[in-house]
Protein backbone atom coordinates (compact mmCIF):
# COMPACT_ATOMS: atom_id res chain seq x y z
CA UNK A 1 0.00 0.00 0.00
CA UNK A 2 2.85 2.59 0.69
CA UNK A 3 3.62 1.89 -3.13
CA UNK A 4 0.27 2.60 -3.80
CA UNK A 5 -0.11 6.19 -1.97
CA UNK A 6 3.44 7.01 -3.21
CA UNK A 7 1.83 6.83 -6.49
CA UNK A 8 -0.95 8.11 -6.00
CA UNK A 9 0.96 11.46 -4.45
CA UNK A 10 2.83 11.73 -7.49
CA UNK A 11 0.00 11.95 -9.87
CA UNK A 12 -1.50 14.36 -7.54
CA UNK A 13 1.49 16.18 -7.33
CA UNK A 14 1.91 16.21 -11.16
CA UNK A 15 -1.85 17.33 -11.75
CA UNK A 16 -1.60 20.04 -9.50
CA UNK A 17 -0.48 23.01 -12.22
CA UNK A 18 -3.79 21.33 -14.63
CA UNK A 19 -6.18 21.39 -11.43
CA UNK A 20 -5.10 25.25 -10.30
CA UNK A 21 -5.39 26.35 -14.49
CA UNK A 22 -8.84 24.83 -14.23
CA UNK A 23 -9.68 26.43 -11.07
CA UNK A 24 -8.60 29.64 -12.19
CA UNK A 25 -10.61 29.47 -15.67
CA UNK A 26 -13.58 28.48 -13.29
CA UNK A 27 -13.67 31.66 -10.89
CA UNK A 28 -12.63 33.70 -14.05
CA UNK A 29 -15.68 32.54 -16.20
CA UNK A 30 -17.69 33.37 -12.52
CA UNK A 31 -16.02 36.89 -12.35
CA UNK A 32 -17.28 37.21 -15.98
CA UNK A 33 -20.78 36.51 -15.39
CA UNK A 34 -20.79 39.09 -12.62
CA UNK A 35 -19.74 41.65 -15.17
CA UNK A 36 -22.86 40.27 -16.86
CA UNK A 37 -25.48 40.48 -14.78
CA UNK A 38 -26.99 43.92 -15.86
CA UNK A 39 -26.86 43.09 -19.32
CA UNK A 40 -28.22 39.35 -19.22
CA UNK A 41 -30.06 39.13 -15.90
CA UNK A 42 -29.38 37.33 -12.46
CA UNK A 43 -31.31 34.65 -13.02
CA UNK A 44 -29.79 33.50 -16.14
CA UNK A 45 -26.28 34.31 -15.27
CA UNK A 46 -26.76 32.33 -12.05
CA UNK A 47 -27.92 28.98 -14.48
CA UNK A 48 -24.55 30.06 -16.25
CA UNK A 49 -22.61 29.42 -13.15
CA UNK A 50 -22.97 25.90 -13.31
CA UNK A 51 -22.34 25.43 -16.79
CA UNK A 52 -18.90 24.00 -15.82
CA UNK A 53 -20.63 21.03 -14.44
CA UNK A 54 -21.07 19.72 -17.84
CA UNK A 55 -17.42 20.16 -18.89
CA UNK A 56 -16.41 18.21 -15.85
CA UNK A 57 -18.12 15.25 -16.70
CA UNK A 58 -16.40 14.99 -19.91
CA UNK A 59 -13.37 15.87 -17.63
CA UNK A 60 -14.43 13.33 -15.06
CA UNK A 61 -14.08 10.15 -17.95
CA UNK A 62 -10.88 11.37 -19.70
CA UNK A 63 -8.71 12.86 -16.94
CA UNK A 64 -7.72 9.33 -16.06
CA UNK A 65 -7.35 8.03 -19.36
CA UNK A 66 -5.11 10.74 -20.31
CA UNK A 67 -2.96 10.11 -17.18
CA UNK A 68 -2.41 6.82 -18.51
CA UNK A 69 -1.44 7.62 -22.20
CA UNK A 70 1.07 9.67 -20.83
CA UNK A 71 2.98 7.38 -19.28
CA UNK A 72 3.73 6.08 -23.04
CA UNK A 73 4.11 9.31 -24.63
CA UNK A 74 6.29 10.67 -22.09
CA UNK A 75 8.37 7.34 -22.20
CA UNK A 76 8.13 6.12 -18.72
CA UNK A 77 5.72 2.76 -18.87
CA UNK A 78 8.46 0.88 -18.95
CA UNK A 79 10.43 2.65 -15.75
CA UNK A 80 6.65 2.18 -14.30
CA UNK A 81 6.44 -1.28 -14.49
CA UNK A 82 9.64 -2.21 -13.15
CA UNK A 83 8.46 -0.98 -9.66
CA UNK A 84 7.48 -3.70 -7.10
CA UNK A 85 3.68 -2.60 -8.00
CA UNK A 86 1.25 -4.13 -9.93
CA UNK A 87 -1.18 -3.31 -12.61
CA UNK A 88 -4.44 -2.66 -10.48
CA UNK A 89 -2.54 -0.15 -8.39
CA UNK A 90 -0.93 1.77 -11.13
CA UNK A 91 -4.22 2.33 -12.88
CA UNK A 92 -5.79 2.40 -9.11
CA UNK A 93 -3.66 5.55 -8.51
CA UNK A 94 -4.19 7.08 -11.41
CA UNK A 95 -7.86 6.87 -11.31
CA UNK A 96 -8.26 7.97 -7.83
CA UNK A 97 -5.84 11.38 -8.40
CA UNK A 98 -8.23 12.32 -11.23
CA UNK A 99 -10.81 11.70 -9.38
CA UNK A 100 -9.68 13.96 -6.61
CA UNK A 101 -9.13 16.40 -9.04
CA UNK A 102 -12.65 15.94 -10.16
CA UNK A 103 -14.11 15.93 -6.88
CA UNK A 104 -12.58 19.41 -6.37
CA UNK A 105 -13.20 21.54 -9.26
CA UNK A 106 -17.13 20.19 -8.35
CA UNK A 107 -17.26 21.20 -5.43
CA UNK A 108 -15.26 24.86 -6.40
CA UNK A 109 -17.98 24.96 -9.01
CA UNK A 110 -21.01 24.46 -6.07
CA UNK A 111 -19.50 27.02 -4.34
CA UNK A 112 -18.96 29.59 -6.43
CA UNK A 113 -22.81 28.95 -7.54
CA UNK A 114 -23.67 29.49 -3.82
CA UNK A 115 -22.33 32.35 -3.55
CA UNK A 116 -24.30 33.95 -6.94
CA UNK A 117 -27.08 32.78 -4.47
CA UNK A 118 -26.57 34.32 -1.49
CA UNK A 119 -25.36 37.44 -2.78
CA UNK A 120 -28.59 38.03 -5.44
CA UNK A 121 -29.55 41.19 -2.98
CA UNK A 122 -26.36 42.65 -3.83
CA UNK A 123 -27.36 42.57 -6.95
CA UNK A 124 -30.67 43.89 -6.64
CA UNK A 125 -32.59 40.49 -7.42
CA UNK A 126 -34.48 38.07 -5.56
CA UNK A 127 -32.90 34.48 -4.59
CA UNK A 128 -34.68 32.15 -7.11
CA UNK A 129 -37.22 30.24 -4.67
CA UNK A 130 -36.67 26.52 -3.47
CA UNK A 131 -38.56 23.32 -4.80
CA UNK A 132 -41.40 23.50 -1.79
CA UNK A 133 -40.79 20.19 -0.38
CA UNK A 134 -41.83 18.49 3.88
CA UNK A 135 -38.63 17.12 4.44
CA UNK A 136 -35.21 18.83 3.48
CA UNK A 137 -33.73 15.67 5.32
CA UNK A 138 -35.37 13.19 3.25
CA UNK A 139 -34.57 15.63 0.09
CA UNK A 140 -30.66 15.54 1.10
CA UNK A 141 -30.69 11.64 1.26
CA UNK A 142 -32.36 11.15 -2.15
CA UNK A 143 -30.11 13.38 -3.59
CA UNK A 144 -27.42 11.71 -2.51
CA UNK A 145 -28.51 8.24 -3.85
CA UNK A 146 -29.25 10.43 -6.83
CA UNK A 147 -25.28 11.59 -6.94
CA UNK A 148 -24.00 8.41 -5.73
CA UNK A 149 -25.20 6.98 -9.20
CA UNK A 150 -23.96 10.08 -11.01
CA UNK A 151 -20.60 9.54 -9.42
CA UNK A 152 -20.58 5.94 -10.24
CA UNK A 153 -21.21 6.39 -14.29
CA UNK A 154 -18.47 8.76 -13.86
CA UNK A 155 -15.69 6.15 -12.73
CA UNK A 156 -17.32 3.58 -15.32
CA UNK A 157 -16.68 5.93 -17.68
CA UNK A 158 -13.39 6.45 -16.64
CA UNK A 159 -12.58 2.61 -16.27
CA UNK A 160 -13.68 2.07 -20.05
CA UNK A 161 -11.59 4.76 -21.49
CA UNK A 162 -8.77 3.49 -19.69
CA UNK A 163 -9.28 -0.15 -20.75
CA UNK A 164 -9.82 0.97 -24.09
CA UNK A 165 -6.94 2.13 -24.33
CA UNK A 166 -4.76 -0.73 -23.13
CA UNK A 167 -6.85 -2.97 -25.12
CA UNK A 168 -5.00 -0.68 -28.04
CA UNK A 169 -1.86 -1.07 -27.12
CA UNK A 170 -1.99 -4.71 -27.57
CA UNK A 171 -1.74 -4.53 -31.30
CA UNK A 172 0.96 -3.06 -33.06
CA UNK A 173 -0.63 -1.34 -35.87
CA UNK A 174 -3.89 0.60 -35.75
CA UNK A 175 -3.82 1.43 -32.08
CA UNK A 176 -5.88 4.22 -31.87
CA UNK A 177 -8.41 2.32 -34.78
CA UNK A 178 -8.50 -0.73 -31.65
CA UNK A 179 -9.17 1.54 -28.74
CA UNK A 180 -11.82 3.59 -30.49
CA UNK A 181 -13.91 0.65 -31.51
CA UNK A 182 -13.21 -1.00 -27.98
CA UNK A 183 -14.85 2.27 -26.55
CA UNK A 184 -17.51 1.62 -28.43
CA UNK A 185 -18.07 -2.08 -27.74
CA UNK A 186 -17.48 -1.18 -24.33
CA UNK A 187 -20.30 1.43 -24.19
CA UNK A 188 -22.61 -0.89 -25.69
CA UNK A 189 -21.87 -3.47 -23.69
CA UNK A 190 -21.76 -1.71 -20.62
CA UNK A 191 -25.29 -0.05 -21.18
CA UNK A 192 -26.93 -3.24 -22.04
CA UNK A 193 -25.33 -4.79 -19.14
CA UNK A 194 -26.58 -2.24 -16.87
CA UNK A 195 -30.03 -2.14 -17.62
CA UNK A 196 -30.41 -6.08 -17.35
CA UNK A 197 -28.62 -6.07 -14.05
CA UNK A 198 -31.22 -2.92 -12.98
CA UNK A 199 -34.15 -4.75 -13.49
CA UNK A 200 -32.40 -8.09 -11.78
CA UNK A 201 -31.90 -6.02 -8.97
CA UNK A 202 -34.93 -4.42 -8.37
CA UNK A 203 -36.04 -7.05 -5.61
CA UNK A 204 -33.02 -5.60 -3.69
CA UNK A 205 -34.04 -3.75 -0.33
CA UNK A 206 -33.50 -0.15 -0.78
CA UNK A 207 -32.54 2.92 1.50
CA UNK A 208 -36.08 3.71 2.99
CA UNK A 209 -36.65 7.54 1.89
CA UNK A 210 -40.43 9.13 2.55
CA UNK A 211 -41.64 11.45 0.06
CA UNK A 212 -40.02 15.16 0.41
CA UNK A 213 -42.35 16.69 -2.33
CA UNK A 214 -45.83 15.71 -3.71
CA UNK A 215 -44.51 16.04 -7.01
CA UNK A 216 -41.96 12.76 -7.06
CA UNK A 217 -42.97 9.40 -7.42
CA UNK A 218 -40.23 8.69 -4.49
CA UNK A 219 -40.30 5.05 -4.71
CA UNK A 220 -39.86 4.67 -8.57
CA UNK A 221 -36.79 7.38 -7.89
CA UNK A 222 -35.05 5.89 -4.96
CA UNK A 223 -35.44 1.87 -6.67
CA UNK A 224 -33.96 2.88 -10.28
CA UNK A 225 -31.54 5.15 -8.22
CA UNK A 226 -30.30 2.42 -5.95
CA UNK A 227 -30.60 -0.77 -8.66
CA UNK A 228 -28.57 1.33 -11.46
CA UNK A 229 -26.05 2.42 -8.87
CA UNK A 230 -25.49 -1.11 -7.89
CA UNK A 231 -25.55 -2.22 -11.52
CA UNK A 232 -22.97 0.42 -12.44
CA UNK A 233 -21.19 -0.54 -9.12
CA UNK A 234 -20.90 -4.32 -10.66
CA UNK A 235 -19.87 -3.51 -14.41
CA UNK A 236 -17.86 -0.58 -12.59
CA UNK A 237 -15.75 -3.51 -10.54
CA UNK A 238 -15.95 -6.11 -13.41
CA UNK A 239 -13.93 -3.69 -15.82
CA UNK A 240 -11.13 -2.18 -13.34
CA UNK A 241 -10.27 -5.98 -12.57
CA UNK A 242 -9.62 -6.55 -16.16
CA UNK A 243 -8.14 -3.61 -17.08
CA UNK A 244 -5.55 -4.22 -14.47
CA UNK A 245 -5.11 -7.96 -15.58
CA UNK A 246 -4.56 -6.82 -19.19
CA UNK A 247 -2.11 -4.19 -17.89
CA UNK A 248 -0.12 -6.68 -15.74
CA UNK A 249 -0.59 -9.24 -17.92
CA UNK A 250 -0.84 -8.54 -21.46
CA UNK A 251 0.32 -4.78 -22.39
CA UNK A 252 4.01 -4.72 -23.77
CA UNK A 253 6.07 -1.46 -23.28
Amino acid sequence: MKMFYALYRKELSGARNTFLTLLGLIFGFDVFLTFRIKSLGYNLVFGLSFLPLAFLCFWGIFRPLALTRGEWKEGTAPFLRSLPVDGWRILGAKLLAAFTEWVGLNLATFLLSGLFYAAAPLFGAERLPLMKVTSWTETLKLMMMIGLTYVIGILLGAVICQLSFLLGRLVNRFTGLVSLASTILLVYLTSKGSELLAEILTFLPFISIEDPSPNLDIRLLQSASFSVSLALLIEFTLLFFVSGWVMEKKVEF
